[in-house]
Protein backbone atom coordinates (compact mmCIF):
# COMPACT_ATOMS: atom_id res chain seq x y z
CA UNK A 1 0.00 0.00 0.00
CA UNK A 2 3.04 2.26 0.18
CA UNK A 3 2.69 3.24 -3.48
CA UNK A 4 -0.80 4.63 -2.90
CA UNK A 5 0.77 7.44 -0.86
CA UNK A 6 4.30 7.88 -2.24
CA UNK A 7 3.86 7.41 -6.00
CA UNK A 8 3.63 10.43 -8.33
CA UNK A 9 0.14 11.75 -9.04
CA UNK A 10 -1.63 10.05 -11.95
CA UNK A 11 -4.45 11.29 -14.16
CA UNK A 12 -6.58 8.36 -13.01
CA UNK A 13 -6.23 9.18 -9.29
CA UNK A 14 -9.38 10.16 -7.43
CA UNK A 15 -9.53 13.64 -5.91
CA UNK A 16 -8.84 12.29 -2.43
CA UNK A 17 -5.82 10.31 -3.64
CA UNK A 18 -4.44 13.43 -5.33
CA UNK A 19 -4.82 15.32 -2.05
CA UNK A 20 -3.14 12.50 -0.13
CA UNK A 21 -0.14 12.45 -2.48
CA UNK A 22 0.16 16.25 -2.52
CA UNK A 23 0.20 16.26 1.28
CA UNK A 24 2.85 13.55 1.48
CA UNK A 25 5.17 15.02 -1.18
CA UNK A 26 5.05 18.53 0.29
CA UNK A 27 5.82 17.05 3.70
CA UNK A 28 8.85 15.31 2.17
CA UNK A 29 10.19 18.54 0.64
CA UNK A 30 12.53 19.47 3.50
CA UNK A 31 14.47 21.95 1.38
CA UNK A 32 11.32 23.92 0.73
CA UNK A 33 10.28 23.73 4.40
CA UNK A 34 13.68 24.99 5.58
CA UNK A 35 13.68 27.79 3.00
CA UNK A 36 10.26 28.93 4.19
CA UNK A 37 11.85 29.47 7.65
CA UNK A 38 8.65 29.07 9.68
CA UNK A 39 6.97 32.13 8.17
CA UNK A 40 3.62 30.33 7.97
CA UNK A 41 3.85 29.36 11.63
CA UNK A 42 4.68 32.89 12.77
CA UNK A 43 1.91 34.37 10.63
CA UNK A 44 -0.65 31.93 12.05
CA UNK A 45 0.41 32.60 15.65
CA UNK A 46 0.24 36.35 15.05
CA UNK A 47 -3.30 35.91 13.70
CA UNK A 48 -4.19 33.85 16.76
CA UNK A 49 -3.09 36.64 19.09
CA UNK A 50 0.67 36.44 19.39
CA UNK A 51 3.06 34.49 21.55
CA UNK A 52 4.27 35.97 24.86
CA UNK A 53 7.59 34.10 24.77
CA UNK A 54 8.21 35.39 21.25
CA UNK A 55 6.70 38.87 21.56
CA UNK A 56 8.05 39.67 25.01
CA UNK A 57 6.73 42.81 26.68
CA UNK A 58 4.82 43.85 23.54
CA UNK A 59 2.31 41.03 24.05
CA UNK A 60 -0.98 42.46 25.38
CA UNK A 61 -2.51 40.27 28.08
CA UNK A 62 -5.70 42.32 28.16
CA UNK A 63 -6.64 40.92 24.74
CA UNK A 64 -6.41 37.31 25.93
CA UNK A 65 -9.34 35.07 26.77
CA UNK A 66 -8.81 31.32 26.88
CA UNK A 67 -12.21 30.59 25.29
CA UNK A 68 -11.71 33.05 22.44
CA UNK A 69 -8.25 31.62 21.74
CA UNK A 70 -9.65 28.10 21.85
CA UNK A 71 -12.29 29.02 19.26
CA UNK A 72 -9.85 31.02 17.14
CA UNK A 73 -7.32 28.18 17.05
CA UNK A 74 -9.97 25.80 15.74
CA UNK A 75 -11.04 28.31 13.08
CA UNK A 76 -7.40 28.64 11.98
CA UNK A 77 -6.77 24.89 11.91
CA UNK A 78 -4.22 25.14 14.72
CA UNK A 79 -4.28 22.02 16.94
CA UNK A 80 -4.16 23.19 20.55
CA UNK A 81 -4.60 21.13 23.69
CA UNK A 82 -7.77 22.93 24.73
CA UNK A 83 -8.76 20.95 27.84
CA UNK A 84 -11.69 19.14 26.15
CA UNK A 85 -12.00 16.63 23.35
CA UNK A 86 -14.97 16.28 21.01
CA UNK A 87 -15.70 12.95 19.34
CA UNK A 88 -18.79 11.05 18.27
CA UNK A 89 -20.39 8.06 19.92
CA UNK A 90 -22.95 5.58 18.62
CA UNK A 91 -26.18 5.29 20.58
CA UNK A 92 -28.42 2.28 21.08
CA UNK A 93 -31.04 4.08 19.00
CA UNK A 94 -28.95 3.70 15.83
CA UNK A 95 -27.62 7.25 15.48
CA UNK A 96 -24.56 9.22 16.58
CA UNK A 97 -24.21 12.12 19.01
CA UNK A 98 -21.44 14.35 20.26
CA UNK A 99 -19.24 13.00 23.03
CA UNK A 100 -17.39 15.42 25.32
CA UNK A 101 -14.43 14.22 27.36
CA UNK A 102 -11.18 15.52 28.80
CA UNK A 103 -8.35 16.35 26.41
CA UNK A 104 -5.54 13.74 26.49
CA UNK A 105 -2.61 14.82 28.65
CA UNK A 106 0.47 16.52 27.20
CA UNK A 107 3.27 14.54 28.82
CA UNK A 108 6.70 16.22 28.94
CA UNK A 109 9.95 15.76 30.87
CA UNK A 110 11.18 18.97 32.54
CA UNK A 111 14.89 18.71 31.67
CA UNK A 112 14.24 17.77 28.05
CA UNK A 113 11.50 20.39 27.86
CA UNK A 114 13.69 23.30 29.00
CA UNK A 115 16.56 22.33 26.74
CA UNK A 116 14.40 21.74 23.70
CA UNK A 117 12.28 24.85 24.18
CA UNK A 118 15.38 27.01 24.46
CA UNK A 119 16.59 25.60 21.14
CA UNK A 120 13.16 25.97 19.52
CA UNK A 121 12.93 29.61 20.60
CA UNK A 122 16.43 30.29 19.29
CA UNK A 123 15.45 28.70 15.97
CA UNK A 124 12.46 31.05 15.85
CA UNK A 125 14.60 34.12 16.49
CA UNK A 126 14.19 34.60 20.25
CA UNK A 127 17.53 35.73 21.67
CA UNK A 128 16.40 36.50 25.21
CA UNK A 129 15.37 33.13 26.67
CA UNK A 130 13.11 33.76 29.65
CA UNK A 131 13.70 30.61 31.66
CA UNK A 132 11.33 31.52 34.48
CA UNK A 133 8.42 32.18 32.13
CA UNK A 134 9.13 28.97 30.25
CA UNK A 135 9.19 26.98 33.49
CA UNK A 136 5.83 28.45 34.44
CA UNK A 137 4.43 26.86 31.28
CA UNK A 138 5.91 23.52 32.27
CA UNK A 139 4.41 23.77 35.76
CA UNK A 140 1.03 24.56 34.18
CA UNK A 141 1.35 21.47 31.96
CA UNK A 142 2.10 19.43 35.11
CA UNK A 143 -0.95 20.89 36.83
CA UNK A 144 -3.22 20.04 33.90
CA UNK A 145 -1.78 16.55 33.93
CA UNK A 146 -2.59 16.28 37.64
CA UNK A 147 -6.29 17.04 37.25
CA UNK A 148 -8.68 14.27 38.23
CA UNK A 149 -9.74 13.01 34.83
CA UNK A 150 -13.27 11.63 34.45
CA UNK A 151 -13.91 8.05 33.51
CA UNK A 152 -14.57 7.40 29.82
CA UNK A 153 -17.60 5.20 30.58
CA UNK A 154 -20.71 6.77 29.09
CA UNK A 155 -23.90 5.44 30.64
CA UNK A 156 -26.49 7.34 28.58
CA UNK A 157 -27.07 10.22 26.20
CA UNK A 158 -27.66 13.53 27.96
CA UNK A 159 -28.31 17.15 26.96
CA UNK A 160 -26.14 20.25 26.71
CA UNK A 161 -28.33 21.83 29.39
CA UNK A 162 -27.15 19.15 31.84
CA UNK A 163 -23.59 19.49 30.59
CA UNK A 164 -23.77 23.19 31.49
CA UNK A 165 -24.93 22.24 34.99
CA UNK A 166 -22.03 19.80 35.36
CA UNK A 167 -19.44 22.22 33.99
CA UNK A 168 -20.89 25.71 34.30
CA UNK A 169 -17.74 27.81 33.81
CA UNK A 170 -17.42 26.70 30.16
CA UNK A 171 -19.60 28.56 27.59
CA UNK A 172 -20.52 25.34 25.80
CA UNK A 173 -23.00 26.72 23.29
CA UNK A 174 -20.62 29.46 22.21
CA UNK A 175 -17.74 27.00 21.75
CA UNK A 176 -19.74 24.31 19.97
CA UNK A 177 -21.59 26.65 17.62
CA UNK A 178 -18.33 28.38 16.76
CA UNK A 179 -16.62 25.05 16.06
CA UNK A 180 -19.58 23.85 13.99
CA UNK A 181 -19.51 27.00 11.81
CA UNK A 182 -23.23 26.62 10.96
CA UNK A 183 -22.80 22.99 9.82
CA UNK A 184 -25.12 22.15 12.71
CA UNK A 185 -26.79 24.28 15.36
CA UNK A 186 -26.53 23.51 19.07
CA UNK A 187 -28.99 24.54 21.77
CA UNK A 188 -29.61 23.49 25.34
CA UNK A 189 -31.74 20.53 24.28
CA UNK A 190 -29.11 19.16 21.87
CA UNK A 191 -28.03 15.65 22.76
CA UNK A 192 -24.53 15.06 24.04
CA UNK A 193 -22.77 12.19 25.80
CA UNK A 194 -20.42 12.79 28.71
CA UNK A 195 -19.22 11.07 31.83
CA UNK A 196 -18.97 12.56 35.32
CA UNK A 197 -16.79 15.62 34.59
CA UNK A 198 -17.92 17.89 37.42
CA UNK A 199 -14.80 17.39 39.56
CA UNK A 200 -12.50 17.79 36.56
CA UNK A 201 -14.26 21.04 35.59
CA UNK A 202 -14.08 22.45 39.12
CA UNK A 203 -10.35 21.74 39.31
CA UNK A 204 -9.75 23.10 35.80
CA UNK A 205 -11.69 26.29 36.59
CA UNK A 206 -9.59 26.90 39.71
CA UNK A 207 -6.40 26.23 37.76
CA UNK A 208 -7.28 28.65 34.95
CA UNK A 209 -8.35 31.35 37.43
CA UNK A 210 -5.02 31.04 39.23
CA UNK A 211 -2.87 31.08 36.09
CA UNK A 212 -1.71 34.17 34.22
CA UNK A 213 -2.90 34.88 30.70
CA UNK A 214 0.70 34.78 29.47
CA UNK A 215 1.18 31.24 30.77
CA UNK A 216 -2.03 29.92 29.23
CA UNK A 217 -1.23 31.61 25.91
CA UNK A 218 2.28 30.13 25.97
CA UNK A 219 0.76 26.73 26.74
CA UNK A 220 -1.55 27.02 23.73
CA UNK A 221 1.33 27.85 21.40
CA UNK A 222 3.54 25.09 22.79
CA UNK A 223 0.73 22.61 22.18
CA UNK A 224 0.52 23.84 18.58
CA UNK A 225 4.26 23.31 18.16
CA UNK A 226 3.89 19.88 19.73
CA UNK A 227 1.45 18.91 16.98
CA UNK A 228 2.92 20.88 14.07
CA UNK A 229 6.71 20.84 14.60
CA UNK A 230 7.04 18.19 11.90
CA UNK A 231 6.13 20.89 9.35
CA UNK A 232 8.60 23.43 10.68
CA UNK A 233 12.28 24.01 9.91
CA UNK A 234 14.94 21.39 10.52
CA UNK A 235 16.36 23.07 13.65
CA UNK A 236 12.90 23.18 15.23
CA UNK A 237 12.25 19.55 14.34
CA UNK A 238 15.61 18.49 15.72
CA UNK A 239 15.12 20.41 18.96
CA UNK A 240 11.62 19.10 19.50
CA UNK A 241 12.83 15.57 18.85
CA UNK A 242 14.52 15.77 22.25
CA UNK A 243 11.12 16.16 23.92
CA UNK A 244 9.32 13.36 22.14
CA UNK A 245 12.36 11.11 22.43
CA UNK A 246 12.77 10.28 18.77
CA UNK A 247 13.94 11.67 15.47
CA UNK A 248 12.31 9.44 12.90
CA UNK A 249 13.44 9.48 9.30
CA UNK A 250 11.48 11.88 7.14
CA UNK A 251 9.76 9.16 5.15
CA UNK A 252 8.30 7.57 8.30
CA UNK A 253 7.12 10.93 9.63
CA UNK A 254 5.44 12.01 6.40
CA UNK A 255 3.94 8.62 5.59
CA UNK A 256 2.40 8.35 9.04
CA UNK A 257 1.18 11.95 8.99
CA UNK A 258 -0.40 11.65 5.53
CA UNK A 259 -2.01 8.34 6.46
CA UNK A 260 -3.49 9.72 9.69
CA UNK A 261 -4.81 12.91 8.07
CA UNK A 262 -6.49 10.90 5.31
CA UNK A 263 -7.83 8.01 7.38
CA UNK A 264 -9.06 4.89 5.58
CA UNK A 265 -8.05 6.23 2.16
CA UNK A 266 -5.05 4.05 1.37
CA UNK A 267 -6.95 0.97 2.58
CA UNK A 268 -9.92 1.87 0.38
CA UNK A 269 -7.78 2.33 -2.73
CA UNK A 270 -5.99 -0.93 -1.94
CA UNK A 271 -9.33 -2.75 -1.69
CA UNK A 272 -10.43 -1.32 -5.04
CA UNK A 273 -7.24 -2.44 -6.73
CA UNK A 274 -7.38 -5.96 -5.35
CA UNK A 275 -11.06 -6.62 -6.01
CA UNK A 276 -12.00 -5.63 -9.56
CA UNK A 277 -15.49 -6.46 -10.81
CA UNK A 278 -14.41 -9.80 -12.30
CA UNK A 279 -13.20 -10.96 -8.86
CA UNK A 280 -16.38 -9.90 -7.08
CA UNK A 281 -18.55 -11.54 -9.73
CA UNK A 282 -16.64 -14.84 -9.68
CA UNK A 283 -16.55 -15.08 -5.89
CA UNK A 284 -20.21 -14.14 -5.53
CA UNK A 285 -21.06 -17.01 -7.87
CA UNK A 286 -18.85 -19.38 -5.85
CA UNK A 287 -20.43 -18.34 -2.55
CA UNK A 288 -23.96 -18.75 -3.93
CA UNK A 289 -23.11 -22.27 -5.14
CA UNK A 290 -21.57 -23.13 -1.79
CA UNK A 291 -24.64 -21.92 0.07
CA UNK A 292 -26.73 -24.28 -2.09
CA UNK A 293 -24.42 -27.16 -1.18
CA UNK A 294 -24.50 -26.22 2.49
CA UNK A 295 -28.31 -26.23 2.48
CA UNK A 296 -28.23 -29.74 1.01
CA UNK A 297 -26.12 -30.79 4.01
CA UNK A 298 -28.56 -29.14 6.40
CA UNK A 299 -31.52 -31.00 4.91
CA UNK A 300 -29.98 -34.37 5.82
CA UNK A 301 -28.40 -33.25 9.10
CA UNK A 302 -29.13 -35.88 11.76
CA UNK A 303 -28.56 -33.72 14.85
CA UNK A 304 -30.91 -30.86 13.96
CA UNK A 305 -34.63 -31.22 14.56
CA UNK A 306 -37.07 -29.88 11.97
CA UNK A 307 -37.54 -26.54 13.72
CA UNK A 308 -33.82 -25.82 13.88
CA UNK A 309 -33.28 -27.19 10.38
CA UNK A 310 -35.86 -24.80 8.92
CA UNK A 311 -34.26 -21.85 10.73
CA UNK A 312 -30.78 -22.95 9.59
CA UNK A 313 -31.82 -23.11 5.94
CA UNK A 314 -33.35 -19.64 6.17
CA UNK A 315 -30.22 -18.35 7.92
CA UNK A 316 -28.02 -19.75 5.13
CA UNK A 317 -30.11 -18.06 2.47
CA UNK A 318 -29.81 -14.76 4.34
CA UNK A 319 -26.02 -14.84 4.75
CA UNK A 320 -24.57 -11.60 3.45
CA UNK A 321 -21.04 -11.38 2.17
CA UNK A 322 -18.54 -8.58 1.74
CA UNK A 323 -15.92 -9.25 -0.92
CA UNK A 324 -13.07 -6.82 -0.39
CA UNK A 325 -15.27 -4.05 0.98
CA UNK A 326 -18.68 -2.38 1.02
CA UNK A 327 -20.10 -1.01 -2.21
CA UNK A 328 -19.42 2.60 -1.18
CA UNK A 329 -15.70 1.90 -1.37
CA UNK A 330 -15.83 1.09 -5.08
CA UNK A 331 -17.27 4.42 -6.17
CA UNK A 332 -14.39 6.94 -5.79
CA UNK A 333 -16.66 9.98 -6.04
CA UNK A 334 -19.16 8.58 -3.55
CA UNK A 335 -16.46 7.61 -1.08
CA UNK A 336 -14.78 11.02 -1.42
CA UNK A 337 -18.16 12.51 -0.53
CA UNK A 338 -18.43 10.24 2.52
CA UNK A 339 -15.01 11.48 3.65
CA UNK A 340 -15.96 15.09 2.88
CA UNK A 341 -13.22 15.39 0.26
CA UNK A 342 -15.27 15.47 -2.94
CA UNK A 343 -14.96 19.24 -3.44
CA UNK A 344 -11.93 19.92 -1.28
CA UNK A 345 -8.77 21.44 -2.79
CA UNK A 346 -5.62 22.75 -1.16
CA UNK A 347 -5.17 26.47 -1.79
CA UNK A 348 -1.51 26.43 -0.76
CA UNK A 349 1.48 24.20 -1.47
CA UNK A 350 3.06 25.07 1.89
CA UNK A 351 2.78 21.97 4.07
CA UNK A 352 2.12 23.96 7.26
CA UNK A 353 -0.78 25.73 5.53
CA UNK A 354 -1.97 22.46 3.98
CA UNK A 355 -2.08 20.84 7.42
CA UNK A 356 -4.17 23.76 8.70
CA UNK A 357 -6.57 23.60 5.75
CA UNK A 358 -7.04 19.86 6.22
CA UNK A 359 -7.80 20.26 9.93
CA UNK A 360 -10.34 23.00 9.19
CA UNK A 361 -12.03 20.71 6.67
CA UNK A 362 -12.03 17.82 9.15
CA UNK A 363 -13.71 19.93 11.83
CA UNK A 364 -16.46 21.13 9.50
CA UNK A 365 -17.09 17.66 8.13
CA UNK A 366 -17.20 16.24 11.66
CA UNK A 367 -19.97 18.61 12.72
CA UNK A 368 -21.79 18.35 9.39
CA UNK A 369 -22.11 14.58 9.77
CA UNK A 370 -22.35 14.46 13.56
CA UNK A 371 -26.05 13.84 14.07
CA UNK A 372 -28.03 11.39 12.00
CA UNK A 373 -28.10 7.69 11.25
CA UNK A 374 -25.22 5.61 12.46
CA UNK A 375 -22.49 5.58 9.84
CA UNK A 376 -20.44 2.64 8.74
CA UNK A 377 -18.08 1.38 11.39
CA UNK A 378 -15.09 2.19 9.19
CA UNK A 379 -12.56 1.86 12.00
CA UNK A 380 -13.63 -1.69 12.80
CA UNK A 381 -13.80 -2.65 9.13
CA UNK A 382 -10.40 -1.27 8.13
CA UNK A 383 -8.65 -2.87 11.07
CA UNK A 384 -9.50 -6.16 9.35
CA UNK A 385 -9.51 -4.97 5.73
CA UNK A 386 -5.78 -5.55 5.30
CA UNK A 387 -5.67 -8.89 7.12
CA UNK A 388 -5.24 -12.15 5.26
CA UNK A 389 -7.92 -13.95 7.26
CA UNK A 390 -11.57 -14.26 6.27
CA UNK A 391 -14.06 -14.02 9.12
CA UNK A 392 -17.73 -14.56 9.87
CA UNK A 393 -19.55 -12.01 12.04
CA UNK A 394 -21.86 -14.50 13.69
CA UNK A 395 -24.42 -12.25 15.38
CA UNK A 396 -25.26 -10.39 12.14
CA UNK A 397 -24.82 -13.34 9.74
CA UNK A 398 -22.11 -11.64 7.67
CA UNK A 399 -19.06 -13.19 5.96
CA UNK A 400 -16.12 -10.98 5.00
CA UNK A 401 -13.35 -11.87 2.54
CA UNK A 402 -10.66 -9.18 2.95
CA UNK A 403 -8.86 -7.88 -0.13
CA UNK A 404 -5.34 -9.27 0.60
CA UNK A 405 -6.52 -12.88 0.40
CA UNK A 406 -8.02 -12.21 -3.04
CA UNK A 407 -4.64 -11.70 -4.66
CA UNK A 408 -2.58 -14.35 -2.90
CA UNK A 409 -1.89 -18.07 -3.19
CA UNK A 410 -5.44 -18.56 -1.94
CA UNK A 411 -7.12 -17.16 -5.01
CA UNK A 412 -6.51 -16.09 -8.60
CA UNK A 413 -9.50 -15.39 -10.81
CA UNK A 414 -7.49 -16.63 -13.82
CA UNK A 415 -6.70 -20.00 -12.23
CA UNK A 416 -8.61 -23.25 -12.89
CA UNK A 417 -11.68 -23.68 -10.71
CA UNK A 418 -10.23 -26.77 -8.99
CA UNK A 419 -7.43 -24.63 -7.57
CA UNK A 420 -9.69 -21.84 -6.33
CA UNK A 421 -12.34 -24.16 -4.89
CA UNK A 422 -9.64 -26.10 -3.07
CA UNK A 423 -8.02 -23.03 -1.54
CA UNK A 424 -10.40 -20.14 -1.04
CA UNK A 425 -13.42 -22.44 -1.42
CA UNK A 426 -12.31 -24.33 1.65
CA UNK A 427 -11.94 -21.01 3.49
CA UNK A 428 -15.47 -19.96 2.48
CA UNK A 429 -16.91 -23.30 3.57
CA UNK A 430 -15.05 -22.97 6.86
CA UNK A 431 -16.47 -19.49 7.49
CA UNK A 432 -20.04 -20.47 6.56
CA UNK A 433 -19.94 -23.29 9.11
CA UNK A 434 -18.96 -20.78 11.80
CA UNK A 435 -22.49 -19.42 11.55
CA UNK A 436 -24.05 -22.78 12.47
CA UNK A 437 -22.27 -23.92 15.59
CA UNK A 438 -23.45 -23.87 19.15
CA UNK A 439 -21.56 -20.65 19.84
CA UNK A 440 -23.43 -18.91 16.99
CA UNK A 441 -26.95 -19.96 17.93
CA UNK A 442 -27.96 -16.37 18.72
CA UNK A 443 -28.43 -13.74 16.01
CA UNK A 444 -29.49 -10.09 15.94
CA UNK A 445 -32.47 -9.21 13.75
CA UNK A 446 -33.05 -5.94 11.89
CA UNK A 447 -34.97 -4.58 14.87
CA UNK A 448 -31.89 -5.25 17.07
CA UNK A 449 -33.73 -8.11 18.80
CA UNK A 450 -31.56 -11.10 19.68
CA UNK A 451 -33.06 -14.55 19.09
CA UNK A 452 -31.90 -18.10 19.77
CA UNK A 453 -32.68 -20.21 16.70
CA UNK A 454 -31.65 -23.57 18.23
CA UNK A 455 -33.91 -25.86 20.23
CA UNK A 456 -32.63 -27.61 23.34
CA UNK A 457 -33.03 -30.97 21.58
CA UNK A 458 -30.72 -29.81 18.78
CA UNK A 459 -28.17 -28.56 21.30
CA UNK A 460 -28.11 -31.91 23.10
CA UNK A 461 -27.78 -33.86 19.84
CA UNK A 462 -24.99 -31.54 18.72
CA UNK A 463 -23.01 -32.14 21.90
CA UNK A 464 -23.23 -35.88 21.29
CA UNK A 465 -22.32 -35.57 17.60
CA UNK A 466 -19.09 -33.62 18.13
CA UNK A 467 -17.63 -35.96 20.76
CA UNK A 468 -15.82 -37.94 18.07
CA UNK A 469 -13.99 -34.80 16.93
CA UNK A 470 -12.93 -33.87 20.45
CA UNK A 471 -11.61 -37.39 21.01
CA UNK A 472 -9.94 -37.53 17.59
CA UNK A 473 -7.92 -34.40 18.30
CA UNK A 474 -7.06 -35.15 21.92
CA UNK A 475 -5.83 -38.67 21.05
CA UNK A 476 -3.26 -37.40 18.56
CA UNK A 477 0.28 -38.21 19.71
CA UNK A 478 1.98 -34.85 20.30
CA UNK A 479 4.57 -33.28 22.56
CA UNK A 480 1.90 -31.64 24.73
CA UNK A 481 -1.70 -32.49 25.59
CA UNK A 482 -4.05 -31.27 22.86
CA UNK A 483 -7.33 -29.60 23.86
CA UNK A 484 -10.23 -30.80 21.72
CA UNK A 485 -12.82 -28.62 23.44
CA UNK A 486 -10.86 -25.39 23.04
CA UNK A 487 -10.34 -26.05 19.32
CA UNK A 488 -13.77 -27.58 18.68
CA UNK A 489 -15.42 -24.75 16.74
CA UNK A 490 -12.46 -24.30 14.41
CA UNK A 491 -12.09 -28.04 13.87
CA UNK A 492 -15.78 -28.41 13.01
CA UNK A 493 -15.47 -25.62 10.46
CA UNK A 494 -12.40 -27.29 8.97
CA UNK A 495 -14.11 -30.68 8.66
CA UNK A 496 -17.37 -29.37 7.21
CA UNK A 497 -15.87 -26.62 5.07
CA UNK A 498 -13.62 -28.93 3.10
CA UNK A 499 -16.48 -31.26 2.05
CA UNK A 500 -18.77 -28.35 1.18
CA UNK A 501 -16.04 -26.90 -1.04
CA UNK A 502 -15.42 -30.26 -2.74
CA UNK A 503 -19.08 -30.97 -3.43
CA UNK A 504 -19.51 -27.44 -4.75
CA UNK A 505 -16.62 -28.00 -7.14
CA UNK A 506 -18.35 -31.17 -8.40
CA UNK A 507 -21.48 -29.08 -8.87
CA UNK A 508 -19.42 -26.49 -10.78
CA UNK A 509 -18.01 -28.99 -13.28
CA UNK A 510 -21.48 -30.48 -13.64
CA UNK A 511 -22.57 -27.08 -14.92
CA UNK A 512 -19.46 -25.95 -16.80
CA UNK A 513 -17.84 -29.23 -17.80
CA UNK A 514 -14.77 -31.18 -16.69
CA UNK A 515 -11.52 -29.20 -16.46
CA UNK A 516 -8.21 -30.17 -18.01
CA UNK A 517 -5.17 -31.26 -16.02
CA UNK A 518 -2.39 -28.79 -15.38
CA UNK A 519 0.31 -29.10 -18.09
CA UNK A 520 3.22 -31.32 -17.09
CA UNK A 521 1.47 -32.88 -14.09
CA UNK A 522 -0.09 -36.31 -13.87
CA UNK A 523 -2.35 -35.23 -10.99
CA UNK A 524 -6.07 -35.01 -11.67
CA UNK A 525 -8.01 -31.78 -11.04
CA UNK A 526 -9.63 -33.47 -8.02
CA UNK A 527 -6.25 -34.39 -6.57
CA UNK A 528 -4.97 -30.85 -7.00
CA UNK A 529 -8.13 -29.63 -5.27
CA UNK A 530 -7.01 -31.54 -2.16
CA UNK A 531 -3.45 -30.24 -2.40
CA UNK A 532 -4.83 -26.72 -2.62
CA UNK A 533 -6.79 -27.18 0.62
CA UNK A 534 -3.49 -27.04 2.48
CA UNK A 535 -2.14 -23.85 0.90
CA UNK A 536 -3.47 -21.56 3.63
CA UNK A 537 -1.77 -23.67 6.30
CA UNK A 538 1.79 -23.89 5.01
CA UNK A 539 4.16 -23.63 7.98
CA UNK A 540 7.68 -24.36 9.10
CA UNK A 541 7.91 -26.83 11.96
CA UNK A 542 9.41 -25.13 14.99
CA UNK A 543 10.67 -26.69 18.20
CA UNK A 544 10.15 -23.54 20.18
CA UNK A 545 8.59 -23.38 23.63
CA UNK A 546 6.97 -20.01 22.95
CA UNK A 547 5.33 -21.32 19.78
CA UNK A 548 4.14 -24.36 21.73
CA UNK A 549 2.64 -22.14 24.42
CA UNK A 550 0.81 -19.98 21.88
CA UNK A 551 -0.49 -23.02 20.02
CA UNK A 552 -1.47 -24.80 23.24
CA UNK A 553 -3.68 -21.85 24.15
CA UNK A 554 -5.02 -21.26 20.64
CA UNK A 555 -8.54 -21.99 19.41
CA UNK A 556 -6.95 -23.37 16.24
CA UNK A 557 -5.62 -26.90 16.03
CA UNK A 558 -2.03 -27.68 15.15
CA UNK A 559 -1.43 -27.11 11.39
CA UNK A 560 -0.81 -30.78 10.67
CA UNK A 561 -4.28 -31.71 11.91
CA UNK A 562 -5.93 -28.84 10.08
CA UNK A 563 -4.42 -30.04 6.80
CA UNK A 564 -4.92 -33.79 7.27
CA UNK A 565 -7.94 -34.10 9.60
CA UNK A 566 -10.71 -32.92 7.32
CA UNK A 567 -9.24 -34.73 4.32
CA UNK A 568 -8.89 -38.14 5.91
CA UNK A 569 -12.39 -38.01 7.42
CA UNK A 570 -13.92 -36.92 4.12
CA UNK A 571 -15.56 -39.58 1.97
CA UNK A 572 -13.95 -38.05 -1.13
CA UNK A 573 -10.21 -37.83 -0.43
CA UNK A 574 -9.59 -41.57 -0.24
CA UNK A 575 -11.50 -42.12 -3.49
CA UNK A 576 -9.46 -39.51 -5.38
CA UNK A 577 -6.12 -40.89 -4.14
CA UNK A 578 -7.10 -44.59 -3.99
CA UNK A 579 -6.30 -44.89 -0.29
CA UNK A 580 -7.04 -48.39 1.08
CA UNK A 581 -9.61 -48.66 3.86
CA UNK A 582 -7.79 -48.65 7.19
CA UNK A 583 -4.82 -46.65 5.88
CA UNK A 584 -3.77 -43.45 7.74
CA UNK A 585 -5.71 -41.23 5.31
CA UNK A 586 -8.77 -43.49 5.11
CA UNK A 587 -9.72 -44.69 8.62
CA UNK A 588 -12.46 -47.31 8.90
CA UNK A 589 -14.41 -45.11 11.29
CA UNK A 590 -14.82 -41.53 10.15
CA UNK A 591 -15.93 -38.56 12.24
CA UNK A 592 -18.47 -36.62 10.21
CA UNK A 593 -20.35 -33.65 11.66
CA UNK A 594 -22.58 -32.37 8.87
Amino acid sequence: MKSIIVDPIKKTDSNSNVLLKQYYHECMNETKIDKEANKAFKKAIEELGGWPLLDGSSWNASNFNWVEWYIKSKELGLPVYGFFRFTRIETDANYTVLQVSAQPRLDLNKLDYNLAMKQVLEALGVKDFRKTENEEVFEFIKSVRGLLYPTEDIESVNTIENLIKECSFVPWLKILNSFAAHETEFNKSSEVAFSDIQTYCEQLSDLLDGTSSRTIANYYVWSIIHNMHKFMSRDVRKAYGVIIGKNNDRYSVCFKEADSRFRYLKETIYVRRKTPEVVKKQLTYMIDLMKETFIEHLKVCDWMDDITKTAAIEKTELIENVIGGDEELYDPEKFDEILGLDKFRFTSDNIFEMAREKRIKETRHFFKTLYGSRGENWGSFFRNAVNLDAYFVQHINLMILPAPMLSSILYDYRAPAFMNYGSIGRVIGHEIMHGFQKTSRKVILDNDKTIDWWTNATADAYDEKVKCLIEEYENLPFRYKLNGKLTLDENISDFVGIDVAYETYLKYIGIHGTEKKLPGLSLTPEQIFWIQTGTWLCFRKLDDKRIDFERENSVHAIPMFRVEGGAKHSKYFAKDFNCPVGSPMNPRKKCRIL
